[in-house]
């Protein structure tokens, strides 16, 4: 019988967001790193250090973000270093430094899990468009079909949503069971920044949530589709009725700060995600438990709950607060408030009663976790 799973009291730091530069060949019009480029990155010593530090404390899988990782030249002998480790990589990428079959075959080589080539579009312009690029859009194609040929065990597309492609998502999904591919992420735009918030932004995106859902539940089996947005926890219903695929959904949505996600930037400097600027420490300068302490007193919610609206709100065990990375008023997600979705009644949802963490049948480093923020 599945019961309602609290917070651990002890969280670790499960996933890492981890940047080994926050250098790239493109401008893409998304991008939270474009104006954080910072040439001061740690040296492959210092990261094989961190990487010994995050094993201690019970790291089993990374994300490599931030910027366009296969720019350093050291990227395939670390992630053979990792990989010596056990730890689950996942490989965010544009494609550009992978245009023949051998430089695939090396990325394979190293161990790396799972590589998610960015696709922002089924129309080529719109896509170079949003890359800064002409011309990548069909060098995203070919990495990926490239990236499959070879044997990488998953290879999708990373896809950052916003009103211009909403409409393009069947689409980018369609071309994804084309190639055979085996996963897409979709990713909503994060506007993390204050006073760029649109709340009539929102009416649509609701839309969008449900069709996600939809598409989610029509390709089970056929193709993995997953989000990362809270919100897209309130969409859940019975439909999706196996019980691991339901953990799997509630891991990939849920707000994973500080309970299990740390992300270290190229040069040491440590934040609760990618989209979140506060600095909360750099490994360079202090021990990365002491960092991961001071992270957890700052934003779990088991320490520190949700305030604003989710002090009243029925929906908070479901959400968890939302997404940190738009807590600027008071300590919730600024896009929820009485009306969630600009929905005319108050939301009155009951609290889903089902594991968010892992459990003695849920192991640690497998789905819900790799493919958070990746």
């Amino acid at each position: 019988m599945l019961r309602d799973y609290q917070l651990p009291d002890h969280p670790a730091p499960i996933l890492v967001q981890l940047g080994l530069t926050y250098r790239c060949n493109l401008k893409c019009q998304h991008c939270y790193a474009l104006y954080r480029r910072d040439l001061n990155e740690m040296t492959f010593d210092e990261l094989s250090r961190l990487l010994a530090d995050l094993y201690a404390m019970g790291s089993c899988a990374i994300v490599y973000s931030h910027g366009e990782n296969l720019i350093r030249k050291d990227f395939h002998n670390f992630a053979s270093l990792v990989n010596n480790y056990g730890m689950y990589q996942t490989l965010m990428t544009n494609g550009f430094y992978i245009r023949t079959k051998e430089s695939a075959e090396r990325l394979r080589d190293t161990g790396v899990n799972r590589v998610l080539v960015s696709l922002d579009s089924s129309v080529p312009a719109e896509h170079d468009a949003s890359r800064g690029y002409e011309g990548a859009y069909y060098i995203a194609l070919d990495a990926a079909q490239m990236l499959k040929q070879v044997g990488i065990a998953t290879v999708g597309f990373s896809t950052t949503i916003d009103a211009y492609n909403y409409d393009r998502i069947p689409d980018i999904i369609q071309i994804a069971k084309d190639f055979g591919l085996d996963a897409v992420s979709l990713m909503q735009n994060r506007y993390n920044r204050p006073g760029v918030f649109d709340h009539n932004q929102w009416i649509r995106y609701v839309q969008v949530c449900r069709q996600v859902y939809e598409l989610i539940l029509q390709n089970r089996g056929i193709i993995d589709i997953y989000t990362h947005d809270p919100f897209m926890l309130i969409m859940l219903d019975d439909r999706l009725d196996d019980r691991h695929a339901r953990i799997d959904y509630i891991g990939a949505n849920v707000c994973n700060v500080a309970t299990n996600m740390i992300s270290i930037d190229p040069i040491g400097n440590v934040t609760g995600c990618n989209f979140l600027e506060e600095v909360v420490g750099n490994v360079r300068m202090e021990p990365l438990g002491v960092i991961w302490e001071r992270l957890v007193q700052r934003y779990s919610d088991s320490r520190n709950k949700p305030g604003g609206p989710c002090e009243s709100c029925t929906a908070t065990a479901v959400c968890m607060g939302g997404c940190k990375a738009f807590h600027y008023n008071g300590k919730y997600d600024e896009r929820c408030g009485e009306c969630r979705f600009g929905e005319e009644k108050p939301h009155n949802r009951t609290p889903l009663m089902l594991p968010l963490y892992p459990t003695e049948s849920s192991p640690q480093c497998t789905g819900n976790f790799s493919r958070a923020h990746g």
